[in-house]
């Protein structure tokens, strides 16, 4: 079924940036996977990961020195695959069986031989990559027109990345109740970050990103990468971990209390129901800002319920109290990039919407539109450095601190759900559909 979704996905894909050559005016597109970077003074190289240009078109994530070339005209993309002896290293990555099929697959063994078969139509040559090594062939590195073009399709997902994003949040799960199983058995970070990826058999070089498994106050630090090694008398755990499958990535985060009986699992509760109505609330059309506005809400109501907040959600909102415990944005585009391209983009040209003065940071202003794939990632969290900064300044009247200093311990709470906006005007949730599976 995906070998037929994968042709159909380039089939697609063609159509798009044959669109694109004739918007820009370039007869020829080159995109690079990207070259090995070696470490400073040794002959070690640094992990390698396909730039996401090259990654929506082709599943090949950890393969350095490809190229594909979308000509005007074509109806298939050409893939420059480098091939040379190498008896030190493994073998390099291959495309699943049968992949080839919508691509030209041709070899090459040098720069000098793959520059024969490119840049030798009128209309130019755009190259993109991280590094200009086709030089010799196009002067135009990365050119914003064409940059830009690509990033305003890309966020409407053929049924291909659908698929494999649906998948990527099949094969995670299994994988996050390896890590809550540990995390109920007393493991160190690191012991719960190994039982995630022994469950989901990758490597960690596999990872979309770097898991953030954050026990008791660690689940307070957004990007909790630095895990410790150290087992702590567990009182909550924090998860945000993904997989990646034919290079698209699921981007799940779950929170958990020791003790079930506590208020802070009752407040996991609360906040699971919070995140649901949030993911509910999306739709074609939808502005994010709205969107994240109404997760402000939802999050002052939270602190309402358990007494830690003493005026309303509203006013809450509008002194931005409760930015001090919900300091992200709700969500964002999610594809072959864990923060996919496209958020903020107004038109194809590379106008900007830009984010409200208010919420400078987030990521997506665009109205959603069907087929998109955005994460809803509501948090709370009891972070030190801003609660004293909220006690010292002038609205520490409304905090019941000694009920909020009691929530400290603990860290925080996101939840962390994948969905697909639907043409037909209805929501996908990924994520509960595969933990329901998984159940």
């Amino acid at each position: 079924m995906m070998v037929d979704l994968y042709k159909q996905h380039l089939e697609e894909k063609m159509l798009r940036f044959q669109a694109i050559l004739k918007a820009t005016g370039f007869d020829e597109l080159v995109i690079g996977s990207g070259e090995i970077k070696m470490q400073f003074q040794d002959d070690m190289a640094y992990g390698f990961k396909a730039n996401p240009y090259f990654r929506e078109w082709v599943p090949l994530a950890t393969r350095a020195g490809c190229y594909l070339q979308i000509a005007a005209g074509a109806t298939a993309p050409r893939l420059f695959l480098l091939n040379v002896e190498d008896i030190w290293h493994t073998a390099p990555e291959t495309l699943p069986e049968d992949f080839e099929r919508g691509l030209e697959v041709i070899e090459y063994e040098s720069l000098d031989e793959l520059k024969k078969y490119l840049g030798k139509r009128p209309g130019g040559t755009a190259f993109i990559n991280e590094t200009n090594e086709l030089e010799a062939i196009s002067e135009t590195w990365n050119p914003q027109s064409v940059l830009h073009q690509i990033d305003f399709q890309r966020p409407a997902k053929t049924v291909f990345e659908q698929a494999a994003v649906r998948e990527a949040n099949r094969r995670a799960v299994p994988a996050h109740r390896a890590a809550e199983k540990a995390f109920m058995a007393g493991a160190s970070e690191v012991q719960i970050a190994a039982a995630y990826l022994a469950a989901c058999d990758c490597r960690e070089s596999e990872m979309p990103y770097g898991i953030i498994a954050g026990v008791n106050e660690h689940a307070a630090v957004l990007h909790h990468h630095n895990l410790f090694k150290q087992p702590q008398t567990p009182r909550s755990f924090l998860i945000d971990a993904g997989v990646e499958v034919y290079g698209y990535a699921s981007d799940i985060t779950r929170t958990y209390a020791y003790d079930s009986g506590s208020d802070f699992a009752a407040m996991i509760e609360l906040m699971d129901t919070k995140q649901l109505e949030l993911c509910a609330a999306g739709g074609i059309g939808k502005s994010p800002v709205d969107l994240h506005v109404l997760s402000q809400h939802k999050i002052a109501e939270v602190l309402i319920d358990f007494g830690i907040l003493k005026i309303s959600a509203e006013e809450a909102v509008a002194t931005e109290i409760t930015s001090s415990f919900y300091p992200h944005g709700l969500g964002h585009h999610l594809g072959c990039n864990v923060h996919d391209k496209g958020g903020q983009l107004a038109n194809a040209q590379g106008d900007l919407i830009p984010p409200p003065a208010k919420y400078p940071k987030l990521r997506s202003g665009a109205p959603m539109v069907a087929n998109q794939i955005h994460t809803v990632e509501p948090g709370l969290y009891f972070i030190p450095a801003y609660l004293q900064k909220l006690k010292a300044g002038e609205h520490s009247a409304a905090i019941n601190w000694s009920k909020a200093e009691a929530f400290v311990p603990f860290g925080g709470i996101r939840i962390e759900d994948n969905i697909i906006v639907h043409s037909d005007g209805t929501l996908e949730n990924l994520t509960r559909d595969a933990f329901a599976s998984v159940a």
